[in-house]
């Protein structure tokens, strides 16, 4: 198989070709187990295992990674990672300062959100900023447009809102506008699909891969919510060309950018503070505040500000826990290293 067509970037091909030799083969994670690894290289897809020393520095490979493969005689061992150009994460279920990978070398991220009960603005724009800050193109999927009569509002609202990303507006039981998905995708393509249970993920991947590989579950009408149809993660083929990763829902919507990827997301509000009186202005009753003179003139929506005050909290909260676990952990240190210094330098008589 063309690697290209496996979505491999010519930058990743020559960071291989000059830090490996040429015993060593490539291929990408297209499933990852408990104990193993699935990885698809030229002739195939093949069971792989990782090295010690990976699993020792913490460097575990994640679906959609390049990795560099030492092709044995009974297996195939995972000796290295290519740098990834886009890295898609959320909050670990067990330990609030950690992210989880869920995917890797993505190009672009389609955000499936329903235009019925799960409709939310604030949850479309965490979403946006959370694929912005993984470094994939966000685009934003605006399904069931035959369940509701006002889904023409709901649009413009995104649109007004977020008038820098692509919309789509599509219905899966009706088959509108699906095509429109498919042709974003062109060879050597990678994609995922995010958002809430039921809303329609897993139908669109299964027409966009060409067949029901993706086990679908029916939503309820009472709060327009299904249950997670999928428990794993895997690499799939688009037809007729491209890839698609499929990821389980994602629950948690951390924020693990920094204020650059805030004011990135938020340019008009960060464009408007820039005249502000004062340098530190909250936007809240400073005398020559532009960002609520905006407001007050119907430049900017004021649920929009509200959000962004929001995911600014959450950024400096974050921030502030990883500075003061770091500390903690530097504290731990210097504590171990004086005690072995004075062990070793204890006098016995």
């Amino acid at each position: 198989m063309n690697l290209n067509k496996l979505g491999l970037k010519k930058d990743q091909l020559n960071y291989f070709e000059e830090h490996y030799e040429d015993s060593f083969q490539l291929g990408r994670v297209s499933f990852v187990g408990k104990n193993h690894f699935k990885v698809i290289m030229k002739n195939g897809e093949y069971l792989a295992e990782i090295t010690q020393k990976l699993v020792i520095n913490d460097m575990i490979p994640v679906i959609g990674d390049w990795v560099v493969i030492n092709d044995l005689d009974n297996f195939k061992l995972i000796i290295g990672i290519l740098p990834r150009f886009s890295e898609l994460k959320r909050q670990s279920k067990v330990h609030e300062t950690i992210s989880q990978y869920i995917a890797t070398n993505l190009d672009e991220v389609f955000v499936v959100m329903g235009l019925d009960g799960d409709f939310n603005l604030n949850r479309l724009e965490r979403y946006v900023m959370q694929i912005t800050e993984s470094r994939a193109n966000p685009i934003i999927i605006l399904n069931k447009l035959d369940t509701v009569d006002n889904y023409q509002e709901k649009v413009q609202l995104v649109k007004q809102r977020l008038e820098d990303v692509p919309v789509i507006v599509t219905s899966v039981t009706m088959k509108t506008n699906l095509n429109k998905i498919k042709d974003r995708f062109y060879e050597g393509m990678t994609a995922t699909l995010v958002g809430s249970s039921g809303v329609g993920k897993s139908s669109i991947a299964n027409y966009l891969m060409g067949k029901d590989a993706l086990k679908v579950n029916l939503t309820r009408e009472s709060d327009s919510k299904g249950r997670h149809t999928t428990t794993h993660r895997g690499l799939y083929f688009v037809n007729p060309e491209g890839l698609i990763i499929d990821t389980p829902g994602m629950r948690s919507l951390a924020i693990y950018g920094d204020k650059n990827d805030l004011h990135t997301s938020f340019k008009d509000i960060s464009e408007f503070a820039q005249s502000c009186k004062f340098n530190d202005c909250s936007h809240e009753e400073e005398p020559g505040c532009r960002v609520q003179e905006a407001i007050e003139n119907g430049e900017l929506d004021e649920d929009r500000l509200n959000n962004y005050k929001k995911l600014l909290k959450e950024i400096e909260y974050n921030e502030s826990k990883t500075s003061k676990k770091a500390l903690s952990e530097k504290k731990e240190e210097w504590k171990n290293n004086t005690k072995r210094y004075k062990n070793h330098n204890k006098i016995i008589y």
